[in-house]
């Protein structure tokens, strides 16, 4: 396979996607960046394009442009599907299997999907790796293993070769408050207005969490290495694991304010320990995580304190 020069990200204008399109345009990719709410523009090494993945023409015409496209667009959150299953798929999986038809048109291209590493594996969780069976508790994780399942179809049927990123619990300069989602600057949010941040249980839930510019390097190493495999998957994780109230104890730290909790009796559907094991992608890509929780909490902060104007985008 030649070497990979051009890129297309989709889901740019998101939380993951903006990251990981200003990682790419710093490794001197050729990136092509297609959002919902991208500013149409030109740069050097880089085209912003407005649309959405559901433009098949559109989609098709930026496929052929590129040597491999980062797909990080996802129209769900596990709560949102978890009161809709059905946005699993029409939002996710229909938009999904509309690009990988482009396999039969655009031979030779390489997909680095971003799954979750904290949906997927359900009750057996604790150091989870890739060859384990995939045993999702929510409609969001099965979406997820329903994307790969089509990946790993697409490859054995194409020349398409395509890497499936299984990333834990992601925060970091630019992640938003979405309901039941983003903890980190739920907590911040938290110790900004003195309201009381609600755990369900006693706090001892144990999760995973990977700075946001670690993945960008993680979708960087998956695109220079030459894969082993037509289909790979890897954890993408720090290694680093946190109980909820040691979460809250980190960011009081790097905020230098008090959190206030508040207790509310624990949930069935939630999983008491997440640690996906990171081997396998030091092993076959080299990537690693640089950034530890306590430096990513702080940079995390520095970047909300920052005047609204002087915040990267």
């Amino acid at each position: 396979m030649k070497e990979i020069r051009s890129v297309l990200v989709l889901g740019s204008a998101g939380f993951a996607g903006s990251a990981i399109v200003s990682r790419l345009v710093s490794a001197h990719f050729d990136v092509v960046a297609l959002g919902r709410s991208e500013a149409t523009s030109r740069l050097p090494g880089l085209r912003r394009v407005r649309g959405s993945i559901e433009d098949k023409g559109l989609l098709d015409e930026l496929v052929a442009g590129v040597d491999a496209i980062v797909h990080a667009a996802s129209l769900t959150t596990p709560g949102a599907s978890a009161k809709d299953p059905a946005l699993e798929v029409v939002g996710n999986l229909l938009p999904l299997a509309r690009l990988l038809e482009s396999a039969s048109t655009c031979p030779r291209k390489r997909m680095v999907y971003l799954s979750s590493g904290g949906a997927i594996y359900g009750d057996d969780a604790r150091d989870a790796h890739e060859r384990m069976p995939l045993r999702p508790r929510s409609y969001y994780g099965a979406g997820k293993v329903a994307a790969e399942a089509m990946l790993h179809a697409c490859s054995a049927t194409t020349d398409w070769t395509t890497v499936s990123l299984r990333p834990s619990n992601l925060y970091g300069p630019g992640q938003r408050v979405m309901t039941g989602f983003a903890i980190v600057p739920t907590l911040f949010d938290r110790a900004d207005d003195g309201a009381a941040f609600e755990i369900w249980g006693d706090g001892s839930i144990v999760r995973d969490y990977c700075y946001i510019d670690d993945l960008a390097d993680a979708v960087v190493a998956s695109l220079v290495v030459r894969p082993a495999s037509p289909f790979s998957a890897f954890n993408v994780a720090s290694g680093e694991s946190a109980s909820i109230l040691e979460l809250v104890t980190a960011c009081e730290r790097a905020s230098g304010k008090r959190i206030r909790v508040d207790f509310r009796p624990a949930r069935s559907v939630d999983v008491p320990f997440v640690s996906p094991d990171p081997a396998a992608i030091l092993r076959d890509l080299g990537w690693r995580a640089r950034v530890d929780l306590a430096e990513g909490l702080a940079r995390t902060w520095r970047w909300r304190t920052q005047p609204p104007g002087r915040q990267p985008v």
